[in-house]
């Protein structure tokens, strides 16, 4: 790994609101193989509040690139869902989906409404669902934990049925209280943890670790979450564009 980048990676781990944290500038990124990407990947995620994205740009600081697609059990599409999917599958970044869940909707449903969204679109990494706690949406702390796991297995069952790989995204916290890998043994984890780097001795099926929540990219005009995958060769689907 380049030792500017680790040494950049190891600073922004303090707190997120210390200076924010850049994907490595010395890296060509340009330089690789849409087909047969290298083991350990940088990119970001992103919805409608990084606003218009210049996804040229992008590809000048990030390998990939995880779209928010879907929103709960309403049918409702993150607003600039469309508009990012169409400027990003014309360009060289991986591509991947993923669907903020409601705890408290039915699972099967909002299986259902991500199929919709996605199916027929160019993705190199598993199905994801984004399971975290939100004061702002449907995700209170004090949400029954059980009919919240109960909704979150239809929708990952319902994923698998249609034989879509499937991944959970969320933090150590969620992970713990929800006995996510307990309860799902076997699916793929995205873990977000801002304080220590590659995480994967404490959660064996971690693939991808979110480890910063305002870092600055080429092509974002707003604040990003930064991610790092360690193994490429274990999610990506180096698929070409649907025709």
């Amino acid at each position: 790994m380049n030792r500017f980048f680790l040494f950049l990676i190891l600073v922004s781990f303090v707190s997120c609101s210390e200076e924010k944290p850049k994907l490595d500038e010395t890296v060509d990124y340009s330089a690789w193989n849409l087909s047969n990407p290298p083991d350990t990947l940088w990119g970001v995620d992103v919805s409608h509040y990084q606003g218009k994205i210049d996804f040229d740009d992008l590809e000048e600081g990030a390998h990939f690139v995880i779209i928010r697609s879907s929103i709960g059990s309403s049918g409702k599409c993150d607003q600039r869902f469309y508009g990012n999917y169409a400027r990003a599958a014309k360009s060289h970044l991986l591509l991947g989906f993923y669907h903020f869940f409601y705890f408290d909707r039915d699972g099967e449903l909002q299986a259902k409404i991500f199929l919709d969204a996605t199916n027929g679109k160019r993705n190199n990494f598993p199905l994801i669902i984004d399971f975290e706690e939100s004061k702002v949406v449907n995700n209170p702390k004090e949400m029954n934990i059980d009919s919240s796991v109960y909704n979150l297995r239809k929708m990952v069952d319902y994923l698998q049925l249609q034989g879509k790989d499937v991944m959970i995204y969320s933090n150590r916290h969620c992970y713990a209280k929800y006995n996510i890998a307990s309860n799902f043994p076997g699916v793929k984890l995205w873990v977000a943890d801002y304080n220590a780097m590659f995480v994967t001795e404490d959660f064996p099926d971690c693939y991808i670790q979110q480890y910063a929540c305002d870092g600055s990219v080429y092509g974002i005009p707003a604040n990003v979450d930064l991610n790092v995958i360690v193994d490429s060769k274990m999610i990506i689907t180096p698929e070409k564009q649907p025709q």
